[in-house]
């Protein structure tokens, strides 16, 4: 009997020891949820893997200020020499032009880094506009390179961008910049899959690089860019090592002594397709931006009226694209394109009507097609002008025009012999007012077929 009941109590223990040790399959495991991605590999079974996948959240890191994601991209430095220092100090020295750099960029900057990030490009790429034409939308070179990736006429409508007196895609940011990263990946897949050669190609042309790196190769060397670099045009021989430079003040301009200013990682302009006609002065207002920020932003555009053809693609920022398409929908065709009608009448002369509309000859002439400067009683002529208001007081005023160009932007298309000094004096403005408008130097000369914006006082 007391064997039996010792046997009992034994067993029992036995039992209650073993459940103590082995807990319940049904229990379940509360993990902490991880804050961030961690790319360390943990060895767990199967199950508690299928846990963590069950029970955590993962997050991924997103940069707010856009220069840190822009370094997260870059795959050139690997490339840089040890030392660039006629290009490096240049820049270090500059701390305005960087500051000026930033500001022009800013509008930009977010659009044209995730086109380069979409295609997989290394985030320097971002950064060249700095190097062709400082961010400036109106750049125009004496080769007639044109917007901010300083696209030729020819390899602009090879890679689809359309140029007419209306109209000229090469200053348009948005196809501007993928028809830009369109020619640098033919280019990389063209010099052997090499960024640096492709960007060398980009300013000089692929033939030009191409016989460099055969001669270099000929001779021994490695045919990169920088044994090839004493072969190539000048111009090219300092315009990757301008790029690397002003990516390595990026990547960390304490040690340049540059302070870079903050820009947003969040987009800043949309692309709105909008179906009929509209003046650049209406568009601007119904935006709410001075007629100078709007055609920042939608540089392509050679007259102050968008093409006869649609649709058209307008870049506006986000925050001002819904009150833009609420009130386009509240202006009648009329309204929107801003154009008027005069009746010629006995007297009347194109001088005489450029004056009353606050408007030019050339204008009139091109907007009604006009191959001379005769007119007749009756004509009916298409004139420009996004307040009507401002054009009846011109009509009723007696007084002389200070200046017959003070009511209405203008784009005056350069012809052979004119000169900055002649224009200021024409258009009575100054100088530096027509360098700063056109993004231009007053050293640089005027070439035949280029457009200057004339600004109205009212936005100046």
């Amino acid at each position: 009997m007391w064997h039996t009941k010792t046997i009992t109590a034994i067993f029992i223990l036995l039992v209650t020891t073993s459940c103590s040790q082995n807990p319940s399959r049904h229990v379940e495991l509360e993990l902490p949820v991880p804050q961030a991605t961690q790319k360390h590999s943990v060895k767990t079974d199967k199950s508690l893997q299928a846990s963590v996948q069950r029970n955590s959240v993962v997050t991924e890191w997103v940069p707010a200020n856009l220069w840190d994601r822009m370094r997260a991209g870059f795959q050139l430095s690997e490339h840089t020499p040890d030392n660039l220092p006629t290009t490096l100090s240049w820049y270090h020295q500059r701390q305005y032009h960087m500051d000026r750099v930033v500001e022009q960029s800013a509008p930009y900057l977010y659009f044209v880094l995730e086109e380069v990030e979409k295609r997989g490009m290394p985030s320097e790429i971002a950064l060249l506009p700095v190097v062709e034409s400082n961010y400036q939308p109106f750049a125009y070179s004496r080769s007639g390179a044109a917007g901010i990736w300083q696209f030729i006429p020819s390899t602009g409508k090879h890679y689809g961008l359309m140029q007419n007196e209306w109209y000229d895609g090469r200053r348009d940011i948005y196809t501007s910049t993928r028809a830009a990263l369109d020619f640098l990946q033919d280019l990389y897949q063209r010099l052997d899959n090499d960024w640096l050669l492709a960007l060398a190609a980009y300013n000089s042309g692929g033939t030009t690089v191409e016989r460099a790196v055969r001669t270099a190769t000929q001779t021994g060397k490695k045919g990169d860019f920088w044994s090839i670099r004493p072969l190539l045009p000048k111009e090219t021989r300092h315009y990757v090592p301008k790029l690397l430079a002003i990516s390595a003040i990026a990547r960390d301009p304490e040690r340049h002594d540059i302070t870079l200013k903050e820009i947003s990682n969040e987009p800043y302009l949309t692309r709105l397709q909008i179906d009929t006609r509209i003046s650049l002065k209406v568009a601007a207002k119904l935006a709410g931006l001075s007629l100078y920020e709007f055609r920042q932003l939608n540089p392509a555009f050679n007259q102050m009226v968008t093409p006869p053809e649609g649709p058209h693609d307008l870049m506006l920022p986000i925050e001002k694209s819904a009150d833009f398409k609420w009130h386009l929908s509240r202006l009648s065709p009329g309204e929107k394109t801003g154009w008027i009608y005069h009746t010629v009448t006995a007297g009347e002369n194109l001088t005489i009507i450029a004056r009353k509309y606050g408007t030019i000859i050339a204008t009139l002439k091109r907007s009604n097609q006009l191959g001379s400067d005769v007119i007749r009683v009756g004509d009916r002529l298409k004139i420009l002008s996004s307040n009507s208001s401002r054009q009846n007081l011109a009509v009723q005023s007696n007084t002389r025009h200070t200046s017959s160009f003070s009511n209405a932007d203008v784009t005056h298309t350069v012809t052979n012999g004119d000169t900055l000094w002649d224009l200021a004096r024409h258009y009575r403005v100054t100088i530096a007012q027509l360098a700063e408008w056109n993004a231009i130097t007053a050293e640089k000369p005027l070439i035949p077929g280029q457009k200057l914006l004339i600004r109205s006082r009212d936005n100046t």
